[in-house]
């Protein structure tokens, strides 16, 4: 949690930004746009399924990154998100 409030998680454009990728574009989708925070919880095609049983357990607050990083049901929501991802899984393990 700590790392998405800090914006330093293991996306490709924080990686990227450490020297640690060779590019910030996603590489779980064809869009071309940098892997940020933003882009991994609201955009990326590849999580879609993911996100929408984060939209079928919190609804439309599943849309702010505030309710997801700040609110406690909004952060137990995130990591089910995260985990049925499996995005984090080799870096951090299950969260």
């Amino acid at each position: 949690l700590t790392h998405f409030r800090s914006h330093h998680i293991a996306l490709d454009a924080f990686l990227h930004r450490i020297n640690a990728m060779d590019s910030p574009v996603c590489r779980h989708c064809a869009r071309g746009v940098d892997e940020t925070i933003q882009h991994f919880l609201f955009d990326c095609p590849a999580w879609s399924g993911a996100r929408q049983l984060v939209v079928r357990k919190a609804g439309r607050r599943a849309e702010s990154l505030e309710y997801l990083l700040n609110d406690e049901r909004g952060v137990r929501v995130l990591m089910v998100f995260v985990n049925s991802t499996g995005r984090f899984r080799q870096t951090y393990g299950d969260l």
